[in-house]
């Protein structure tokens, strides 16, 4: 399902100037769009809502799992990437999305998955979108990113101006750092950075598990 207010931060992703799409509702349960289209209003793409997906892209592929949901990858997503308050909007990327149920435990800010693995589903916060070139979100929008590592250089172009001022990227180690953010932490397994290049370590995060 796609979280209604999450439509104002998605975008066309034809290259013409950026702006919201308008949403046509055929099938909706409570905030959450079932079936329906979003239509750009500059070139007219419409791109359908099917079982809650947005496909950006009809023809891209959807990958296998490459991974079982992982508790400790899900506290380190959510505490890496800093998801404390309702109010944001984070984003991950292909692989990662296994972990996105689990990350719900663990934080109240709503979660856009681009290419998640088969088997992932929306509902409860998570929304997904499927585009296989870029990221069709506004810029500056994403409180938080975290990168798969098999992602093409234009997905990772956009995916780091999706995140605002401030706002936090995670990737595997096998994906190079990208220009113009600053590294926080690294380990043997992943790197987070920072949109700002001043940026500055924050200070340790503790979260817990919300109540259903």
């Amino acid at each position: 399902m796609v979280f209604i207010p999450l439509v104002e931060l998605l975008r066309c992703v034809n290259p013409h100037e950026e702006t919201w799409l308008v949403a046509s509702i055929e099938r909706s349960a409570e905030r959450d769009i079932l079936t329906g289209t979003l239509g750009c209003p500059i070139c007219r793409a419409e791109y359908p809502i099917r079982d809650g997906v947005v496909f950006f892209d009809q023809s891209t592929p959807v990958p296998a799992s490459a991974a079982a949901p992982s508790e400790a990858d899900a506290v380190r997503a959510a505490a890496a990437l800093d998801l404390t308050d309702a109010r944001m909007t984070a984003l991950l990327h292909g692989g990662w999305g296994v972990h996105a149920p689990m990350i719900r435990g663990l934080t109240p800010a709503q979660l856009l998955l681009i290419n998640p693995p088969l088997g992932i589903t929306s509902g409860d916060g998570i929304s997904i979108v499927r585009s296989a070139a870029i990221a069709p979100v506004a810029r500056g929008s994403m409180a938080g990113v975290a990168i798969d590592d098999n992602a093409p250089v234009s997905m990772v172009e956009s995916l780091v101006s999706s995140v605002r001022s401030g706002g936090r990227l995670m990737g595997s180690v096998r994906l190079p750092l990208p220009p113009g953010l600053a590294e926080l932490a690294r380990d043997a397994d992943v790197w987070v950075a920072q949109r700002d290049a001043s940026a500055v370590p924050s200070a340790p995060i503790t979260l817990t598990r919300r109540s259903r």
